[in-house]
């Protein structure tokens, strides 16, 4: 009897090994990950490499020279970071929105949203949309909206938050500004 019982207990233990063992099958050496077989992702992403276009490039540099370091300049800032919808049920509308520039202090007070208006602002969609952001900034932060250029003068882009966006006046060595 006492050897039926082991004979039992040695056949339930491996048929739980072999259970166990088909479950978690050891990972095969061919379909293991590595950097020159990545595996596949069920979502195709496509690298970008800069956060800015190439008009967006023109005026980051430009506010860069005008700002002297003075104030940081954050480009593709998210609408949800500056202003957040009270009802929750609006929140991914904000989610989505993204700003071209934020200008803020050194403590990241927000002192002005810029946004680069080139000839896809005309399109329906995208006037409902910058309709939706202006609404949503009003009263809260100022919203600066710049047309596309070839070039853009730092000392236009001072003279224009000077104005606007009540920024202190600014003196540096590429840029001085004066009320006028």
């Amino acid at each position: 009897m006492e050897l039926l019982i082991t004979v039992f207990v040695v056949f339930a233990l491996l048929a739980i090994a072999r259970i166990y063992f088909t479950v978690n099958k050891p990972t095969d050496k061919k379909n293991k990950p590595t950097d020159k077989n990545p595996a596949k992702p069920s979502i195709l992403h496509k690298k970008r490499e800069s956060l800015c276009t190439e008009s967006e490039k023109k005026l980051f540099y430009a506010l860069q020279v005008a700002l002297d370091g003075k104030y940081l300049v954050h480009c593709q800032t998210s609408l949800i970071a500056l202003v957040e919808p009270v009802e929750f049920k609006y929140k991914s509308k904000a989610w989505s929105k993204r700003m071209d520039f934020v200008i803020t202090d050194k403590t990241t007070k927000v002192i002005a949203v810029i946004e680069l208006d080139d000839s896809t602002h005309k399109r329906r969609k995208r006037v409902k949309r910058d309709e939706y952001v202006n609404e949503a900034l009003n009263s809260h932060h100022v919203l600066i909206r710049i047309p596309t250029k070839k070039f853009y003068d730092p000392k236009a882009i001072v003279k224009l938050l000077i104005n606007q966006a009540s920024l202190p006046l600014i003196t540096t060595k590429a840029v001085i500004a004066k009320d006028s």
